[in-house]
This record gives C-alpha cells, structure tokens and sequence, in this order.
C-alpha cells in the first residue's frame, strides 16, 4: 500500500493570523514538462518563437528541437512528478480558504501585470 502524502500551505485568516495546514496529496505526472523531467530553457522560448526565427537558423531549429537547450524542469525538479492536493479527500473548508487566497493572489498578479504593460515595461 501506497504510503500516504501531503503537501503543505500557508493559510491566511481574514483575522490576519496564518498558519500551515497539510491536504493530502497525489503524485501527479509534471504537466509543465509532461513527464520528462526536462524543459527548454526559459530564457531561450520564454517569451515565445515563431516560425520565422527557425526559418531563419535552421541550425537553431534543429538544436531546439534536439533539447540542446533542455535545462531541468523548474517545477518538478527533474522527477518527473508533482504532488497535487487531493481535492476530494480534503476538508471542503481549508479548501475554500486556499481557493480564496489564490483568487486574491492572481487578481493582485493580474493588476501588477495590466500597471506594467501600462507603463510599457
């Protein structure tokens, strides 16, 4: 039998307490690199290529796509595998805590992102 697993949280309260609080867990396959342990560097794709630049350095192209530019997955750390919270075995209210808290952090993103492209950084 599987051993069991979890992955912790910090959780903050709306009385501006916090705390860590343990979900349970699975082991899910890495959905940034689908399971390989590798990705291509960041710094290489990041912002995205198009077909001109490998139609321009078919040399680029074929060494992209050969991973010369692969470096270790940054979510997984090359295991090849995540943990993932377990939404069904988990309470349903530190649940909604964590939903809320991650509403609140990408609407703060989403807002420092929109001040950025408004100031054309």
């Amino acid at each position: 039998m599987p051993s069991k697993v979890f992955l912790t949280k910090e959780l903050f309260y709306e009385n501006g307490d916090s705390g860590v609080y343990a979900f349970p867990a699975t082991r899910e396959k890495c959905d940034r690199c689908d399971g390989t342990g590798a990705m291509v560097n960041p710094a290489i794709d990041g912002n995205g290529i198009t077909f001109e630049k490998f139609a321009e350095d078919p040399d680029f192209g074929e060494a992209y796509f050969r991973g010369d530019y692969d470096v270790i997955c940054e979510d997984c750390k090359g295991e090849k595998i995540v943990l993932v919270i377990d939404r069904e075995n988990s309470d349903p209210k530190m649940l909604g805590l964590l939903d809320e808290m991650n509403r609140v952090e990408w609407e703060i993103e989403a807002e420092r992102a929109a001040e950025r492209r408004a100031l054309g950084w």
